[in-house]
């Protein structure tokens, strides 16, 4: 199979471990967060405004609702708020683990938010994939060590990352239920390029995964098939990337700057920018989180 290479431009100013982009479309906006800043980043494009919080906290994934708001994973758990009134803490099933932290989430399409963990020490089967039910974190998915991205396809497969283990996994996922089986890798990131971090699936089903240490976001056909490379140049730690745009052909891939030294921050100059591509595939939809009554 032909494999084509396409290179993303940076869009935005640094952040320091940039994470979770996701297009809000009732809004036209992107957000995103910075973790290690502790600041939500929320970014109009068609007027090339952002909007940066400090919320005093790490922040590590995010998310619209139905009614406007939003769902913020917090280093203890999941909050729900605005920026404007402030971030209200509805589950932390780590408050009394300060040594983990939430990491990556995302909702399915019937509204389930599902949110991953992971221990500061990358202490490995520490971290736990649980579904936020009724107020309450319920493990699903244990013995991870970091759990990073997570997307359903059109075909109904639910698509998940424990980045140590190098693979991108998939389930089989019954939508009625919220249960998942016959777990199975679907593709697999060689160590010497770095690891799988956060992924999205556009709407072919195509399987788009940053690769932590590589420079780069790949795309895999839904037979597993490498089918396209883009690379992010001047920063090697990609994270997590996102369709937005009015027509989801925008993908917007965020990049960390943490641990790097000096002399790696000079040869990684856009290292914790946001960048973008129109890479020829459209994203979807992301389904909002149901906080109406």
């Amino acid at each position: 199979m032909t494999i084509t290479t396409l290179t993303a431009t940076p869009r935005l100013g640094r952040l320091t471990h940039g994470e979770g982009p996701l297009w809000d479309p009732t809004q036209g906006v992107l957000n995103y967060v910075d973790i290690n800043g502790h600041r939500i980043h929320r970014y109009w494009p068609e007027s090339d405004r952002e909007q940066v919080v400090n919320i005093g906290r790490e922040v590590c994934d995010i998310h619209h609702t139905s009614s406007g708001r939003l769902l913020v994973a917090v280093r203890e758990g999941v909050a729900l708020g605005d920026l404007e009134s402030g971030l209200s803490t509805i589950a932390a099933p780590l408050a009394d683990s300060p040594d983990i932290r939430t990491n990556d989430g995302n909702v399915d399409p019937a509204g389930r938010y599902y949110i991953g963990t992971m221990a500061y020490d990358f202490g490995p089967g520490r971290a736990v994939l649980y579904r936020l039910e009724d107020g309450v974190c319920l493990p699903v998915l244990e013995g991870l060590t970091i759990s990073n991205g997570i997307d359903w396809a059109p075909d109904g497969r639910m698509f998940f990352i424990d980045s140590p283990t190098g693979l991108v996994e998939c389930f089989d996922y019954d939508l009625a239920s919220g249960d998942f089986s016959n777990r199975r890798s679907f593709a697999e990131i060689d160590a010497d390029l770095g690891i799988p971090d956060g992924m999205t699936i556009d709407r072919d089903g195509g399987v788009w995964v940053a690769v932590f240490g590589g420079g780069q976001v790949r795309r895999y056909t839904p037979d597993g098939e490498l089918d396209m490379i883009v690379e992010v140049p001047g920063a090697r730690k990609v994270t997590a990337c996102a369709f937005g745009g009015s027509d989801f052909g925008d993908l917007y891939i965020t990049t960390s700057l943490v641990d790097l030294t000096a002399a790696e921050l000079r040869e990684q100059p856009d290292a914790g920018r946001l960048h973008q591509v129109r890479p020829g595939c459209f994203g979807k939809p992301a389904t909002p989180y149901p906080d109406e009554p």
